[in-house]
């Protein structure tokens, strides 16, 4: 469509003028923040959007978003992710449809149900890992695929997710340098991006002349699970001082486990979270941890589908958002043997 005929349409939808319309699709002053808020979002409805002074075609996109992390205790991690991938999505001029799918179930099936034999947009797969018959579909259909939190070892898709590795291997300095040796971790069922954050703590860990490191997986993130984990490791025998848990849920737990056999943090044990979920400084005393620069995860995704549309044969690409210790009260020195 013509740049001139879509804002004399959008004018007469918005019951403004031209003028108006021209500026708020330019981002030019003269005009209320509401009122351009409305103009660009009517533009999107209507199927363009604004680049500067001209009119830009709208391509549609989907976000399918894991359902249980999404709206369980891990919902502040991707709400920031999701809501920063909303925005950039709108200002790329990326028309995303968001649906939340139960990643126990998720797959080729539905995928191809959703679509129904038509062409897939643009895919974020946000928290989810493709199954290898869903990847090969997304391969085989030429579908522009970025995975969001996440991780392909076999580098077939572009993807984003924190620095796993490095920043698990930082958590293991900061209770190595307040002079903790004997160290548990807890964790969950592993993906390809919690087992790097695994490898980065143990590779800390293995540095240091007398230290070690116990694992312990939990099914989930619940009391009586952590509570299961401590009373099997104080039953061993080891006087583990510190425990680094790979995000802030499984850090909550293990602390009022502690709590409830009488254990003080950090008096007795230290605790260090992963992530910088919004309830971690709402914990007594504040939870120490490693924070996750969630919004720029959602920035940098959208930033790798444009690359991706715009250039389908471009080598893949996986970034690392760096992170940055959030320093709590929940770490302290190592109790000395009575």
């Amino acid at each position: 469509m013509d740049r001139r005929k879509n804002q004399i349409d959008l004018a007469r939808a918005a019951g403004v003028s031209v003028s108006t319309v021209s500026r708020a699709l330019s981002d030019a002053p003269g005009i209320s923040g509401e009122l351009r808020k409305q103009i660009q979002g009517l533009a999107i409805e209507l199927g363009y959007e604004a680049r500067g002074a001209r009119a830009e075609p709208v391509r549609p996109a989907t976000a399918y978003v894991t359902l249980d992390r999404a709206t369980g205790g891990l919902a502040g991690f991707y709400d920031g992710i999701v809501e920063q991938l909303t925005a950039e999505a709108r200002r790329a001029s990326l028309k995303l449809d968001v649906r939340l799918v139960d990643e126990r179930t998720f797959g080729l099936k539905r995928f191809v149900e959703d679509f129904d034999g038509a062409r897939p947009p643009a895919v974020f797969l946000v928290g989810l890992d493709p199954s290898q018959e869903l990847a090969e579909r997304l391969i085989a259909a030429n579908v522009a695929t970025v995975l969001v939190n996440g991780a392909d070892p076999e580098t077939r898709f572009d993807s984003v997710a924190p620095a796993n590795f490095y920043g698990a291997e930082l958590a293991a300095r900061l209770l190595l340098e307040a002079g903790h040796r004997s160290l548990l971790y807890v964790a969950s069922n592993p993906r390809w991006t919690t087992t790097q954050r695994m490898r980065g703590f143990q590779a800390a860990v293995s540095e240091i002349k007398g230290a070690s490191v116990d694992i312990c997986r939990l099914s989930a993130p619940t009391r009586e699970q952590a509570e299961i984990a401590v009373d099997q490791l104080v039953a061993k025998g080891r006087r583990w001082t510190a425990v680094f848990c790979m995000n802030d849920l499984y850090a909550v737990g293990v602390m009022r486990a502690l709590e409830a056999r009488r254990l003080r943090v950090p008096e007795d044990v230290s605790v260090l979270g992963f992530d910088d979920l919004p309830f971690a400084e709402m914990t007594t005393p504040r939870l120490s941890t490693v924070r996750v620069d969630r919004h720029e995860i959602g920035r940098q995704a959208v930033q790798l589908m444009i690359r991706r549309l715009n250039a389908p044969a471009a080598s893949t690409l996986h970034i690392e958002i760096g992170v940055s210790p959030v320093a709590g009260g929940t770490i302290g020195a190592p109790r000395k043997p009575a």
